[in-house]
């Protein structure tokens, strides 16, 4: 949606450069390794909007840790410019306590994304090509963001001990 643009965005000529060179990398783990190297030339806007995008285009197979360090950033207007307005206003609307899905990749020992869908995680199971889901639950104020872009409903929590582990449900009894 044009309209959904966060009120921290300002035209900035470092912002839209950097938008065409990062665009050969799109698609592809060398990108968040580009907007590492350069993220420092970006305005605080360009930062989290870049970020974001980059994260809502393409996570398979990069570094986590790069991913962690760099949502861990103290930059200003965070929440307004990870996550657009109607991602924001979703946000605020969420309970204090969320209940929050993840389908583990085999021999999986970290991550930051989970999804408030049933649906979505049976389809990530599926992917993944395992047979159970994992249910937790976490405090809203420890997550970073709630992104819809890709209709996944997918919360971001950097640290992974915040989020406790309820239950692990068979694969089969997801209602979706």
């Amino acid at each position: 949606m044009i309209d959904d643009i966060s009120t921290a965005f300002k035209w900035n000529q470092k912002d839209a450069l950097f938008a065409e060179q990062i665009l050969a990398y799109e698609g592809t783990p060398a990108a968040i390794k580009y907007f590492s190297a350069h993220s420092s030339e970006l305005s605080d806007y360009g930062y989290w909007f870049f970020l974001s995008t980059l994260w809502v285009n393409y996570t398979e197979y990069s570094d986590l840790k790069i991913w962690k360090t760099l949502f861990a950033s103290q930059r200003p207007n965070k929440a307004i410019g990870i996550m657009k307005p109607s991602e924001l206003k979703a946000f605020d609307n969420l309970p204090n306590k969320l209940t929050l899905y993840r389908a583990h990749r085999p021999n999986e020992s970290d991550w930051i994304a989970y999804t408030l869908d049933t649906t979505v995680a049976k389809h990530f199971a599926k992917e993944h090509k395992v047979n159970q889901i994992s249910v937790y639950r976490v405090k809203k104020n420890h997550v970073l963001a709630l992104f819809l872009r890709r209709s996944e409903q997918e919360i971001i929590v950097l640290d992974k001990s915040l989020v406790k582990l309820k239950k692990i449900i068979p694969l089969s009894e997801v209602s979706a």
